[in-house]
């Protein structure tokens, strides 16, 4: 995997998680990371953790102005932004009829109108500089689609269109724009939810058991392609979706079939 020794990026939603999964792949591989995110204790924690390549600096992805300081503070800082990994997100679980629009606009504002405001505050600079990459952290729901979770997947299926138009209008300014979908890999995501799900997951054991790679998508895994789409290893690919799902959309594993 090519080095990215030298290279700034920014990883929103990075004081847990996937966010801090990612932030240490790309600290390992040579860049230096600035952690945006809401959870402050967690966030300097983590920026701790990681060492002197990581920074940490309080960011609401759903604010115009957060995003301002945060670009202001980076270019401050290191001189450049080479990379942005649009990775916060908002999950709301329940049925269409028992989400509120309220709760569905809240959805919305993290997992779309967040990564909208990221572009647009790191295009000057990374125009400027005549090369990026911006990495958004999709899902496999706004792939397939999931019942339960319409909001989400809806802004996720959004989230790639505005990958694909943003790599379009930046292309030849050098900057890239993609997309990871990843099957899980986010428990946390789930925990006001955890009560009431313990009672499915025999009923959803499929949802995951039955791809080609049984269960949710390991945070490295989703950690390694992120490192992809951010380097010059994928210096051809702009605007694509990269699913991390396990084989998902090769269909379902039917157990017994290889035998007959």
């Amino acid at each position: 995997m090519e080095r990215l020794d030298g290279r700034i990026a920014i990883v929103t939603g990075g004081a847990r998680g996937v966010g801090s999964a990612i932030a240490r792949r790309l600290i390992e591989a040579g860049a230096r990371v600035v952690l945006g995110d809401l959870r402050d204790e967690a966030g300097e924690s983590t920026a701790a953790e990681l060492g002197g390549a990581a920074t940490y600096l309080h960011l609401d992805v759903t604010r115009e102005a957060d995003w301002a300081g945060a670009v202001k503070r980076t270019l401050a800082d290191h001189g450049r932004i080479d990379i942005l990994v649009n990775n916060a997100g908002r999950l709301h679980m329940g049925a269409i009829e028992n989400t509120s629009p309220e709760e569905a606009r809240g959805v919305v504002e993290v997992n779309l109108i967040g990564p909208f405001l990221g572009i647009r505050a790191v295009a000057p600079a990374m125009k400027a500089q005549g090369k990026g990459a911006i990495v958004n952290v999709g899902s496999v729901d706004g792939m397939l689609g999931m019942n339960g979770v319409a909001m989400y997947a809806a802004s996720k299926w959004a989230l790639r269109g505005l990958a694909k138009s943003a790599a379009l209008e930046l292309g030849r300014s050098g900057i890239r724009v993609n997309t990871v979908c990843p099957a899980g890999g986010n428990p946390e995501m789930y925990g006001p939810w955890m009560e009431q799900l313990a009672g499915m997951i025999d009923q959803t054991k499929s949802y995951t058991e039955d791809r080609a790679l049984p269960g949710e998508a390991p945070l490295g895994a989703i950690a390694d392609a992120v490192l992809f789409l951010a380097s010059d290893d994928s210096r051809h690919c702009t605007g694509i979706d990269l699913p991390v799902d396990g084989g998902a959309h090769a269909g379902r594993f039917m157990p017994g079939f290889n035998e007959l």
